[in-house]
């Protein structure tokens, strides 16, 4: 996915703005600042809150009433949620050691696609002491609140409007604030061993850049893999743990999960390279509460990326506001993994991937399974209808099936663009095992047609063969389909849980309708004395079976002893096909429209 950060203040959106109670600050005096949507209807996602003085180091303490939002979250006011927001209210207050002017920064992700970083902002200035009195010398009125909105023409800096001055802000950027990462490692099943490399470009001598994992969006809890570069260019890593209270990190060791193995570190034409491996997890049995739980290669995290500098004992110092970030998107250490630090993201055409997806989902979720439940409880309900002189069940059911045979096959070359013929790599992963079932249930689906066409006549000997063989081959393909298309709502083009809440929701109703068929087909044929009727046994052949091969004498009735039962049991049949096409097509739409 493509994010952009927004950070010039000329190319802001004026959608947002920032305000607060005063332009100036005493010691301990509480002033409220409030972020707003200015446009009816535009939210926000995630906003951090955070005051900065002149050397860009945070002061003050921060509170919020907001239930979703988070105080003191890295010196600043944190939410984020799937929860959009039009405002948000919080509480700063100066501590004694400030010295100059205080700036009020909101950095505002709007949706998974726009971050605003330097856009909105506002300056208090201390108050000045006269006639032992403070008088705010840049208030007309303390009541009038100020306001910031961004900046809209060519102007260089955002612009500050109050009840008698606006002034341009502008922003010093952080020695580390160039600084690029990128992360990947894969994992090599059977030993458990994940092997991590990160490649860092701009990173300056006397500076760290480093990945954090947490099962939560703060720096506290975090487990962190720290890349330095000495200022004889010499380049170590290191492992910490960062306590809860969000402390100076600590060395880790193998008691906060796996064991981490340095490998060859590298410096070449201004790149850092940092190696490392994590193995032999085991499970932590410890006789005190430990602050961070240990790392684990089965959990998901959120990737947490921090660049700062080091002192003259090489031991870093903490990280600049505009050199940390957290990533939106979890990530597992036993699955192959990307991740990209202000380095920008190669935009992926996903338009056959898509188109993949869309194919499958109304195949197998619509198609087939209405070819098979046709085909399984519709020959003596369609009785006495003909298509082109073949039975109504059979003729639906074949060109059901043709349709799924020819869109499968039609997806498949779908992914396999997409994928530029490439296999996935091999490993416990869900992308893996999605490609394997998938594979499986696209060779079954292939081959079934050319199997009927060497089917028996209905009243061969050796019919039973094919119908058995046919039946297993079309139920292993219905429940692989419905495997690999759930395997397939954990990646990232479905964004969220959604998906896979749609999918056990067909589960359900296709377990559910199959065993209202049976019941319904149960209970007639033994009302009709149609016991040991089988559709794999050839020597009870059907009227259905009889009307397939249009080579066969005219069909009897010896079977209809009710022609009452059989209407009704028409009729019920037919309604619940019908339920079922619908709801099939909802869940459907409902899946494809997750993917578009």
């Amino acid at each position: 996915m493509h994010v952009a950060l927004i950070t010039d203040p000329a190319t802001c959106s004026s959608k947002f703005s920032i305000t607060s109670s005063t332009l100036s600050y005493t010691v301990d005096e509480p002033i409220h600042i409030k972020v707003n949507s200015t446009i009816s209807d535009t939210k926000f996602i995630g906003i951090h809150l955070l005051a900065q003085d002149e050397k860009h180091l945070n002061v003050g303490s921060w509170k919020t009433t907001d239930e979703l939002a988070e105080s003191n979250i890295c010196d600043g006011v944190a939410y984020y949620s799937e929860i959009g927001k039009t405002n948000i209210d919080a509480i700063w207050q100066a501590s004694p050691r400030i010295v100059g002017n205080v700036r009020i920064k909101a950095i505002i992700i709007e949706n998974e696609k726009t971050i605003y970083i330097n856009c909105y902002d506002i300056t208090l200035t201390p108050r000045v002491q006269n006639n032992s009195s403070f008088i705010d010398e840049n208030d007309s009125t303390s009541n009038t609140p100020s306001t910031i909105t961004s900046n809209t023409t060519t102007q260089p800096a955002t612009t500050i409007t109050t009840t008698s001055r606006s002034q341009n802000t502008t922003i010093t950027a952080s020695p580390t604030a160039e600084v690029a990462v990128n992360v990947t490692w894969t994992f090599t099943s059977g030993i458990n061993v994940t092997n991590v490399l990160m490649t860092i470009k701009n990173l300056k001598p006397s500076q760290w850049a480093a990945i954090g994992l947490n099962i939560n969006r703060s720096m506290g809890g975090t487990h962190v893999f720290m890349c330095k570069r000495y200022a004889d260019d010499t380049i170590v890593i290191n492992r910490y743990v960062n306590p809860n209270k969000h402390e100076e990190p600590e060395p880790a060791g193998s008691e906060d999960g796996g064991v981490f193995t340095p490998g060859k570190q590298e410096f070449n034409e201004g790149i850092v390279i940092c190696r490392f491996s994590l193995s032999n997890f085991t499970s932590q049995i410890s006789g005190q509460l430990q602050e961070v739980k240990p790392l684990s290669q089965s959990n998901k995290y959120y990737p947490i990326f921090a660049v700062g500098l080091l002192d003259e004992y090489h031991d870093p110092i903490r990280h600049a506001k505009d050199s940390r970030t957290t990533q939106s998107d979890f990530v597992q250490l036993n699955e192959k993994e990307t991740i990209l630090y202000k380095i920008p993201n190669v935009a992926v055409d996903l338009t056959f991937a898509r188109a993949h997806g869309i194919i499958m989902i109304f195949t197998w979720i619509l198609i087939v399974s209405t070819g098979v439940l046709i085909s399984r409880y519709f020959k003596n309900a369609w009785l006495h209808t003909l298509i082109c002189g073949k039975a109504a069940w059979f003729a639906a059911h074949r060109f059901l099936m043709s349709i799924a045979t020819i869109l499968t096959v039609l997806g498949f070359l779908f992914i396999f663009v997409f994928r530029q013929g490439l296999w996935i790599d091999l490993g416990l992963t869900r992308a893996f095992a999605h490609s394997i079932t998938g594979v499986i249930m696209i060779g079954l689906a292939f081959f079934q047609p050319f199997i009927a066409l060497f089917r028996c006549e209905p009243d061969s000997r050796y019919r039973f063969i094919f119908n058995f063989i046919h039946t297993f081959i079309g139920f292993s393909s219905l429940i692989l389909s419905n495997a690999t298309l759930f395997l397939a709502t954990y990646f990232p083009i479905f964004k969220d849980n959604r998906g896979r809440i749609i999918l056990i929701i067909w589960l359900g109703w296709i377990v559910f309708i199959f065993t209202i068929f049976q019941i319904i087909q149960s209970y007639y044929r033994k009302k009709n004395n149609e016991s040991g009727y089988t559709n794999l046994n050839s020597s009870n052949t059907t009227i259905a079976d009889l009307v397939e091969n249009s080579m066969t004498p005219k069909t009897t009735s010896n079977r209809l002893n009710n022609e009452q039962e059989t209407s009704f049991e028409e009729k019920l049949k037919n309604v619940l096909l019908a339920i079922h096409i619908l709801v099939a097509a909802i869940l459907s739409i409902m899946l494809t429209t997750l993917i578009l």
